[in-house]
């Protein structure tokens, strides 16, 4: 019976090609739209490598350092050294912690040994845990150790562009280079990074123990220039997190003379990171965010399913007799219903392929303004995007499907069987 519906679809399509371009583009284009928004909501919160932990992971971004007098607030900052050694490192409900100095804003100029290749580099000044939070692909060679890291050597892990920019080859470990013309040997390459994956992404990572001033702090070792990656243990939930650092922020502020620390609602999550600046001070609600965006989507959903509507029920309306000879012959109106809505599915899963390929397609036209994040210009490869994507867009094909044909189908249904077979 399936199978006799969906050759019916296809000869609809024949029947009136216009309404069915018409329909099937309507759908494809809002599918389109909708797709857009998930594809940028999946690459900026889904778990891709390097960041394959996404939804474990949790970020201290910044802290206020405020008087102990009158409570005002002294500095806003990233985290100063001692208070990541006291109150981050050894947080027991996390299977990892990584710090790391990273200014978006200003780059490193790198250059080859004879000083011919040149390339203003982001450099991010990590620790040997950040390659245990984050999967990198290494071309060659390997990140540096912690006998390395503690002893302050100047090592350093390039990605593969920097390598062929600088030395003309990915094949680079054991060579040197020079960044802010300290000399650094290379130890590892890994293949280059998305700046959608913001906490990993760098064009050179060295040990921050190699660049002098890293432990300049202010306010009693509250600021500095920290931010922190936290990994959750399995069993563990984020209000552990809280209570833990919470109780060990007391701990140190108890050892302060004149300020004590407060870092508000952090850690914050993925979700959290991508939607809401840090720095903003104030408790952000996903959930409400969440709402707004169902609210548009819904709209971008509703508008054109109120105008395929009324093309459905036109349609409809030339087989009123034929489905009156099925309701005399005994099909429900339940069969009639369904029957419509598996011939409308037909048309929508056209339509929403279609607009699923328009979606890659329109993210590829308007990559200067879609693929560009607060690091700069951005792009997208398939190991970003995964189930969820194509999961949505059948799901919105459905709710398309409904919206669109649910209406007309019940409608048609109602009809008296008398009425329907003299047209």
């Amino acid at each position: 019976m399936i199978k006799h519906y969906f050759k019916q679809t296809l000869l609809l399509l024949r029947e009136n090609k216009l309404l069915s371009a018409i329909s099937i583009l309507g759908t494809a284009l809002a599918i389109c739209m909708i797709m857009v928004i998930v594809i940028l909501y999946v690459v900026n919160t889904a778990g891709f490598r390097p960041e394959v932990n996404r939804d474990r992971t949790y970020y201290f971004s910044d802290v206020q350092a405020l008087s102990k007098a009158d409570g005002k607030r002294i500095a806003w900052s990233n985290a100063g050294l001692p208070l990541v050694r006291e109150c981050y490192y050894p947080l027991e409900c996390a299977e990892v912690v990584t710090a790391t100095i990273r200014n978006q804003w200003s780059k490193s100029f790198a250059q080859s040994m004879d000083g011919l290749n040149a390339y203003n580099a982001q450099v991010t000044q990590a620790d040997p845990s950040f390659w245990e939070l984050f999967d990198f692909d290494f071309i060659e060679g390997a990140p540096f150790t912690s006998a390395s890291f503690e002893s302050g050597l100047h090592e350093a892990v390039v990605s593969e562009s920097v390598a062929r920019k600088l030395l003309g080859s990915e094949q680079a470990v054991g060579k040197e280079i020079k960044l802010d013309f300290v000399v650094y040997r290379i130890c590892g390459v890994v293949k280059d990074v998305s700046r959608f994956a913001a906490e990993a992404w760098a064009d050179i990572w060295v040990p921050y123990t190699s660049v002098a001033g890293y432990n300049n702090y202010g306010c009693e070792g509250i600021t500095g220039n920290f931010s922190c990656s936290v990994l959750l243990k399995e069993g563990y939930t984020r209000d552990d997190i809280r209570k833990e650092v919470g109780k060990r922020i007391a701990k140190f502020n108890a050892n302060l003379a004149e300020c004590k620390a407060e870092i508000l609602d952090q850690p914050n999550s993925q979700v959290e990171e991508w939607m809401f600046a840090a720095g903003t001070g104030q408790a952000v609600s996903v959930k409400g965010n969440y709402i707004r965006y169902g609210i548009i989507l819904f709209i971008l959903l509703f508008v054109p399913a109120l105008n395929l509507s009324g093309i459905t029920l036109s349609r409809m309306r030339k087989r009123v007799a034929e489905l009156g000879v099925r309701r005399a012959f005994g099909a429900t109106q339940r069969d009639i219903v369904g029957q419509v809505l598996l011939e409308n599915l037909a048309l929508t899963l056209i339509g929403g392929l279609l607009g699923l390929c328009f979606s890659y397609l329109a993210m590829w036209l308007l990559r200067d303004w879609l693929l560009v994040t607060s690091l700069g210009e951005a792009g997208l490869s398939m190991n970003m995007l995964n189930g969820y994507v194509f999961v949505a867009a059948f799901l919105f094909c459905l709710m398309m499907n409904l919206m669109s044909a649910g209406i007309p189908a019940w409608r048609v249904s109602r009809v008296n069987i008398t009425d329907s077979i003299n047209g």
